[in-house]
């Protein structure tokens, strides 16, 4: 009830700025700009384990329904931007967590941005709660089904299981794939420098959880017959014990050609000081396809030792994406994961997704 009102609370304040405009500029020749914006977005799941198959109403992880604002001005005696960024995500069923057991999961939010920043001739710097220097950077794409094909194939049906056959053992999904792109977003004091041309580096050091978090991250967009986008990153948690430094290092490549053909291509790797603890890998390989207002992929992911030394867990899937306007995308697609494990006969999990993403 009390994270509920919070939300409430958030909400009448970004919708009192769009409506009333800034209060807290000094003169008239005094701007601050305000943007204020959000998704819903909701979706009809199926998921088919071992243990049977079960529909459900999910918020889709690909893209969790939220709301945010920024708000900015230039200040003339500091010769530089300074603002703002809140951002709250709030879900209900989220499309990562159902299980058959439980598919009706009570709504909550989480922060996602809260953070205050100064940008100017020396780039940009952010405090607070944000993202890493690094994060996003596994999931560059450029084929327009990021809402459904999402690089972490985990965010739909992660909470269902790899059920043995034999055993009856159980392994959920998201234990056993995930793209690991970095440490996503914590409480960090953020530097991104100025761009060298298409080039934008930065770096941040933070606290999640009670960890030490350290990132670097590299993104570059040029036009190569249509447009490339591309992006690299390297994280070290500092966990402490038998475990040590856990570091994450990898990256993404997007082509979008100019006939509508897209491919992807991803690769991360976890490693950490406990020998005991398999180091593990992510491969993700994208074919897609647009054409005026449609978006199409199939794709393949791996990921090795995740859960166990010797697993191996992949993905294949394919996705569509409608967008009749710019607000709007309607989206369908299918997933099948299956796990192979050194003793074991496991059966794959499917998932079928449709659904909607509403931005305002």
């Amino acid at each position: 009830m009390f994270k509920q009102k919070q939300l409430s609370v958030f909400l009448s304040i970004i919708v009192a700025s769009a409506v009333s405009g800034p209060t807290w500029a000094q003169d008239s020749s005094s701007k601050v700009d305000i943007e204020t914006y959000g998704h819903l977005n909701i979706g009809y799941m199926n998921g088919d384990t071992g243990d049977g198959s079960e529909s459900y109403i999910v918020d889709n992880d690909n893209s969790a329904s939220r709301v945010g604002a920024k708000l900015s001005g230039y200040v003339d005696e500091l010769g530089m931007t300074v603002g703002v960024h809140a951002e709250l995500e709030y879900q209900q069923n989220a499309s990562n967590l159902v299980t058959s057991e439980n598919r009706s999961i009570d709504g909550d939010f989480n922060e996602r941005q809260l953070n205050v920043f100064a940008q100017g001739g020396f780039g940009k710097v952010s405090l607070g709660q944000g993202d890493g220097a690094a994060n996003g950077n596994i999931e560059r794409d450029l084929s327009g089904t990021n809402v459904v094909s999402f690089a972490n194939p985990a965010l739909i049906g992660g909470a269902l299981s790899f059920i043995d056959r034999g055993a009856g053992d159980e392994v959920a999904l998201k234990s056993a794939m995930s793209d690991q792109d970095f440490e996503s977003r914590y409480d960090r004091l953020r530097y991104d420098a100025p761009s060298l041309g298409p080039v934008d580096l930065s770096v941040s050091q933070g606290v999640k959880g009670n960890d030490d978090v350290t990132e670097v991250g590299g993104r570059v967009s040029v036009p190569f017959a249509g447009k490339l986008a591309a992006g690299l990153g390297y994280s070290v948690k500092d966990v402490g014990g038998a475990t040590g430094d856990v570091t994450t290092a990898g990256g993404s490549v997007s082509w979008l050609h100019s006939t509508g053909i897209s491919l992807t291509g991803a690769f991360s790797r976890i490693e950490d000081d406990d020998s005991t603890n398999p180091d593990s890998d992510f491969y993700l390989l994208k074919l897609g396809y647009k054409v005026g207002k449609h978006a199409f992929d199939v794709h393949y992911a791996e990921a090795e030792d995740r859960a166990a030394e010797g697993d191996s867990a992949d993905t294949k899937g394919v996705g569509y994406v409608y967008t009749p306007v710019k607000w709007l995308n309607l989206y369908a697609g299918y997933n099948n994961h299956s796990l192979e494990r050194r003793s074991g006969d496991y059966e794959d999990v499917n998932t079928v997704l449709v659904g909607s993403r509403l931005k305002f």
